[in-house]
């Protein structure tokens, strides 16, 4: 069967649509808050996309391997797409607080976080009350000090 140019262009096209449409694979990726998840691929990687970076963020390693790091809870997406617009991965990433090691008081409503290895020490997360902000700032503080040196 011989198809006219322009009908073979947009039957292209619709494959190339189709293909989109069902994914290679259909994974879900739980990666904890302020963490990184590896992910090796079995083919070369010609684009990467994260729905919300804000919750997820992807650092490209080589075009076969890259990580996921947390940002902030919540769901999003990632696509890697390889050789002619192929779907190489297709999936949910969902940032999940890593409770390891922590105990969570809470005293007239407002909750605090402590990480004891062995020792406590505030380890303030994203929705903790006020008195957390001074540890977050602290935290903040020494983390930028540390970047710049």
């Amino acid at each position: 069967m011989h198809l006219s140019k322009p009908f073979a262009a947009i039957a292209f096209a619709a494959s190339l649509l189709m293909a989109a449409a069902s994914p290679a694979s259909a994974n879900e990726i739980r990666v904890a808050l302020d963490q990184a998840f590896p992910i090796r691929l079995s083919e070369t990687a010609e684009g990467v996309a994260i729905g919300n970076p804000t919750i997820a963020g992807v650092s490209v390693q080589n075009d076969r391997f890259l990580f996921v790091t947390g940002r902030s809870y919540g769901s999003t997406n990632l696509v890697v797409v390889g050789g002619n617009g192929r779907v190489l991965y297709s999936g949910r990433v969902t940032v999940v607080p890593d409770e390891t090691d922590v105990v969570m008081v809470t005293r007239a409503g407002e909750t605090a976080r402590l990480e004891c290895t062995p020792l406590c020490r505030p380890r303030p997360d994203i929705g903790d009350g006020q008195a957390s902000s001074a540890a977050a700032e602290q935290i903040a503080g020494r983390a930028s000090a540390a970047g710049s040196r």
